[in-house]
Parts: C-alpha cells; sequence; structure tokens
C-alpha cells in the first residue's frame, strides 16, 4: 500500500497510510523493493481503470515518463499489471520540458495535437508477459485493501493529520 502522505486519486483520503502486509522471515531486501514498484503501479491501475471508465473507452497502451521510467523493470511492472504496453519515452527524466514545448507549438498553431506524438521518440516497448495471472490475482486483492482498512486508518490516524 504505497499512501506514505495519504492518497489523492481515485480516492481523497489524506489519512490513508502506507504499509506491507503478508510478509515472513523470508522476505528479502529485493522483495520489500520489488513490492514498492508493484504496489505503485497497482495503484496508477486503480486510477487508469477509473480513467477508461470517464473516457468510455479502453487505452490500447500508454507512454511512462519521468524518473521512473528509467527503470526497464518498473516499465515491464507497469506493463504486467496494467496488461497493455508501455512505451518508455527517450529521456524520461526531461519529457515533461518536451512536453510544455510542444503544448506551446500546439497553442500557437505550429503543429495538430495529432502531429505531437511522432515528435516523441521511444526508447522501448514493454509488453505484457504471457502470464500475469498473478498480477491480475494481486491487483483483486489490492483493490480490496483500502476499503477493509479505511476505518483502522481513521482510527489510528485521524488525531495525527491535520487539515
Amino acid at each position: 500500500m504505497p499512501w506514505l502522505n495519504g492518497e489523492r486519486s481515485p480516492v481523497e483520503d489524506k489519512i490513508a497510510r502506507a504499509g506491507w502486509l503478508n510478509l515472513s522471515l523470508r522476505t528479502d531486501r529485493a522483495m520489500l523493493v520489488r513490492s514498492v514498484l508493484e504496489g505503485v503501479a497497482y495503484n496508477s491501475r486503480w486510477l487508469f481503470d477509473a480513467y477508461e471508465k470517464f473516457l468510455k473507452r479502453p487505452v490500447p497502451k500508454l507512454r511512462m515518463l519521468g524518473g521512473g521510467a528509467q527503470s526497464d523493470l518498473w516499465c515491464q511492472i507497469y506493463a504486467d499489471v496494467l496488461g497493455r504496453p508501455v512505451e518508455q519515452v527517450a529521456d524520461p527524466r526531461h519529457a515533461q520540458l518536451r512536453g510544455v514545448a510542444l503544448w506551446a507549438r500546439v497553442c500557437l498553431g505550429e503543429l495538430t495535437l495529432d502531429e505531437v506524438p511522432a515528435l516523441v521518440p521511444v526508447a522501448a516497448t514493454f509488453v505484457p508477459s504471457p502470464d500475469t495471472r498473478a498480477y491480475s490475482d494481486g491487483y483483486a486483492e489490492y483493490r480490496k485493501l483500502y476499503g477493509r482498512l479505511k476505518g483502522l486508518y481513521h482510527r489510528l490516524n485521524s488525531r495525527n493529520v491535520k487539515s
């Protein structure tokens, strides 16, 4: 559960907190790190499901950018959790700057929105692994966690969170 500072989307709850479940003595550091990546990807899928519902159509692929997109492992986890291809943009740390510049060119009438994707180079494409059943099952359980833990978070943390 990646909610270190509460959750904003797809639910608004500043009292929710992060945590691990189902640890054992065999859980090592690598497993904990991977679980953080997976937890963030699960939360992104939760938001992505709401996004597609809002759009009233599926989104067949997505592009990943920012510092996390520098990790091939994280891009693959996203592809597996979301069940669709993930394109890793070239120079992902600076993709937002490129996006602002391209948006300015659209606003100035120098480009159309349809021309923009061709101007954003893709470094790699990650496709979902053939067997993502573990992620599908894990996501189903993940979606139940917030509802089951919301009351606990509010009992434990409501006095410690400032409005």
